[in-house]
């Protein structure tokens, strides 16, 4: 089976469009990380549901029909250097309870106003406004 026929299988499986990309998810990933470095600007409820676009992407590398794939080298590379990224910015941020990734048992210490106010409401966490 070719890569991009079950990546795509694995999007409508999981709720996302048949018309998704590897490029693109791996580009919404990194445009999400992006927003976060300059301070996330929506809701909480946002960032969680912008952020499941990594969660699906690890749904993809652990398949295991796609750990049969030679593109799977390259794809987790492309992730790899978007997630060091995040990982920095994750670092100096706050402990979110649950989440099963790495990337959801965090929060960045920074963020937009009304994204702030959730996540003090949420957490009790008074996040830096930019």
């Amino acid at each position: 089976m070719l890569f991009l026929d079950r990546f795509r299988e694995l999007a409508v499986d999981l709720g996302r469009s048949p018309r998704l990309t590897p490029h693109r998810a791996i580009e919404e990933w990194s445009d999400f990380v992006d927003d976060c470095m300059e301070g996330y600007e929506g809701t909480l409820f946002e960032y969680w549901d912008d952020m499941s676009i990594r969660s699906f992407l690890q749904r993809v590398i652990d398949d295991p029909v796609v750990k049969e794939v030679p593109e799977l080298a390259w794809f987790k590379s492309e992730i790899q250097r978007v997630d060091e990224k995040f990982a920095g910015l994750l670092a100096q941020g706050f402990e979110a309870r649950g989440g099963r990734g790495w990337w959801e048992r965090k929060i960045p210490r920074v963020a937009g106003r009304e994204m702030a106010e959730n996540v003090k409401e949420q957490y009790g966490y008074e996040v830096e406004v930019i």
